[in-house]
């Protein structure tokens, strides 16, 4: 959809997660975490926050397809999260 790649590098030993908003994958290093804040969905900025996480790719097309689909909630498990605060860099 987005044209990313589906697969990490030859020989990388980093993890890789699936994006919630275009479900491509990509290394976690290129991805966002989101986390539970209280019941306001946050920006993991260290992505070591403990807990269950969902993984974007720090674009507005993602985070648009993400809201669109209500895809951060059931990533996070909390389907009534308040996702209005989540902002891309």
């Amino acid at each position: 959809m987005s044209g990313r790649s589906r697969t990490p590098a030859p020989g990388s030993s980093e993890p890789v997660r699936t994006c919630v908003g275009c479900k491509d994958t990509a290394p976690r290093s290129v991805l966002m975490r989101l986390v539970l804040g209280g019941d306001h969905v946050v920006v993991d900025e260290a992505a070591t926050s403990p807990g269950r996480g969902a993984w974007l790719h720090p674009t507005p097309a993602c985070l648009e397809l993400a809201l669109k689909r209500r895809a951060i909630g059931r990533a996070l498990r909390s389907p009534g999260a308040d996702t209005s605060q989540v902002r891309v860099p």
